[in-house]
């Protein structure tokens, strides 16, 4: 496959490039709403951001069909679809064009990858097999530059704190797997599993960290959004691990 078709294939959703430079949106926040703007800049904020796009395609969508392709429950009276975040529930209300659960999951980057998810889903399985986020269709093109599979933090965090790493690992409801010196699998949305392995620094080799997803994962998230729960999995990891310093 060229480079070319790649990118075309690993930029199908843009969530990426607008997470990246959009310098105002939060992590940690309850609403998951953006500050107001004028009526000039909110044409100017329709044109440029794609997230418009897709609550008005979410907001389209039947819900049946959404719930049995994404796993999830839909709440018609309230007009919510009920994801499960990892140890959380995130409420989405397609038609309100917000989120409502615990602040860190209707945090702007968890509230997007969670409508993304919701259009994107694929009625089947996880494969049930780990590769490397770079062994994906097109993963290798994508995973790379402004897109590193983001371990740096992890090992920064934890590659000396191996007990925290576990206790930070559990607090997402993460669950041990035999892989590296410490391992966790987390169920991060219904049909897109992820693994995080940690090898702890010693006098020969510095820390190291590695995501692993399931076989299908791209059949379920664009690679972008992939990238994005990388990331989300990530900043959760080490904000759990400063808590038990």
């Amino acid at each position: 496959m060229t480079p070319t078709s790649c990118s075309a294939t690993s930029a199908r959703s843009s969530i990426s490039r607008w997470i990246s430079n959009d310098s105002a949106q939060p992590f940690a926040g309850s609403s998951g709403r953006r500050k107001p703007h004028s009526p000039g800049d909110r044409n100017s904020m329709e044109r440029q951001d794609p997230t418009q796009e897709l609550w008005r395609r979410l907001a389209a969508a039947d819900p049946g069909e959404v719930s049995l392709r994404a796993a999830v429950a839909h709440d018609p009276e309230q007009q919510a679809y009920l994801v499960p975040l990892l140890n959380a529930q995130l409420r989405v209300l397609p038609s309100e064009k917000r989120a409502e659960g615990a602040p860190w999951a209707a945090a702007w980057e968890p509230m997007l990858l969670c409508v993304q998810y919701l259009l994107t889903a694929q009625d089947t399985p996880p494969a049930g097999e780990w590769v490397d986020p770079k062994s994906l269709p097109c993963g290798d093109f994508f995973f790379r530059g402004p897109h590193p599979v983001p371990t740096a933090g992890i090992e920064e965090a934890f590659g000396t704190r191996l007990d925290a790493f576990r206790a930070a690992a559990e607090v997402l409801g993460g669950r041990p797997v035999a892989m590296g010196d410490a391992a966790y699998e987390f169920s991060f949305l219904p049909r897109v599993p992820a693994v995080v392995i940690l090898w702890a620094a010693d006098d020969e080799f510095p820390a190291r960290a590695k995501f692993l997803l399931d076989k299908f994962a791209h059949r379920q998230l664009p690679l972008d959004a992939l990238w994005v729960l990388c990331r989300v999995l990530a900043k959760l990891l080490t904000a759990a691990g400063k808590a038990h310093a």
